[in-house]
Parts: C-alpha cells; structure tokens; sequence
C-alpha cells in the first residue's frame, strides 16, 4: 500500500505538486493522470525516492519513504517506463546491494531524466506488451507496481492487453500505480487521482 499525505513536490523551487493525497491500496489498479507538466512524471520520481516530497510524507506499507530509505523501497517496485525499449537491456536493478551512487545511475537507466537526453531506438508495439509482460515475470516476486504512460505507443487493442496485464497484477494483491492520460486507461481505474483538479481546487 502507498499512501500519500499533504504531499507538496518540487523542482528547482517550482511547485509541481501540491496539497496531494491519496492511498493506493493493494489489489486496486491506481492511476494518477492531469495534462502534461502537471507533476505525472515528477511524482512518480518521487515514489522511487529521488526527489524528496517539501511537505507532507509518502509512505509504503506504512513505513516512511525518504531518499535515505528509498533503496530497501525500491527492491519491491516494478518500474515500466513510457520508453520500454530503456528496459530491453536492463530489466531491474541487480539484487547485490550497491552504493547509493551506483544505484541510482541503476534506475536513471530507466526512470525519465530531468535532463535531455537522446532518444532511444523505438520498439514496435507488440514489443512494447512482450516486454512489460516479460518485466512483470521475472520481478513477481515485488509486490508494487510503477507504470508511467503504460499505453502511450499502443494500439487500442494492444493497450487493452497492458490494462489486463496490470489489472491481473492487482488482482493477486498488489499496488499498482499508474501514470497516464489515456482516457481508455484511466476508465479502468480503481481510483483516479487527477492533478489538475487538485490544483484548481488548491487554487480556488
């Protein structure tokens, strides 16, 4: 379970996120959605712990979540990216333990960069599914579920099969967390949690 409190995020002193709650619970298919540059992306950086919430806590399974303890966090996390094809030489983090520095040029490989950066060779799109569902086995051991813009170069056939991939994953009693604007995802939703409304209420 992820629960976020009175979360405010931000970057370079911009305010991304502000005033955000919510708790995710186990086998519910969570997805976080709102217009581009709206935090989606920054927040999901947050919940793998390389950018520190200004306010509030995020916490998993109850247990505070800080840069500091985000590496014991993240060994339970299953990160799919918008560009899979980050995934097809580097599946997950090793399991040795490694040295904070190394760590996080581990999952820099696959997390979005703050950074421009080259793009990388496009996958087709049955690729894309065979992949995550690929990810998804041979991580089924973690019990939490990242997913950001899991449908954005799929078919709607094709994005159907990723929504019951992550939705057969809730059903054996994990969190899942998505990030996406997808309308045909974000109606399967549990939960929706949408960061433009937030703010405009923040606002109003």
């Amino acid at each position: 379970m992820l629960e976020v409190k009175d979360a405010t995020i931000a970057i370079g002193g911009k305010v991304l996120v502000e005033g955000l709650s919510f708790i995710a619970k186990d086998g519910e298919l969570t997805c976080l959605t709102g217009s581009e540059g709206s935090g989606k992306t920054t927040f999901i950086r947050t919940l793998m712990g390389f950018v520190p919430v200004a306010k509030g806590f995020v916490s998993v399974d109850g247990e505070l979540l800080t840069v500091r303890s985000a590496h014991a966090f993240r060994q339970m996390m299953v990160y799919l990216p918008q560009q899979m094809q980050m995934l097809a030489h580097q599946l997950r983090a090793p399991e040795a333990p490694v040295c904070e520095a190394e760590e996080y040029s581990v999952w820099n490989a696959v997390l979005p960069s703050v950074e421009p950066e080259r793009e990388p060779e496009p996958l087709a799109a049955e690729d894309i599914c065979l992949l995550a569902e690929r990810t998804v086995r041979e991580t089924a051991e973690r019990r939490i579920i990242i997913a950001d813009e899991p449908a954005a170069h799929l078919s709607p056939e094709l994005t159907l099969r990723m929504i019951a991939l992550l939705k057969e994953q809730a059903a054996q009693g994990k969190t899942v967390l998505i990030a996406s604007r997808r309308p045909q995802v974000v109606a399967q939703a549990s939960q929706v949690i949408d960061l433009d409304q937030i703010r405009k209420w923040i606002q109003d």
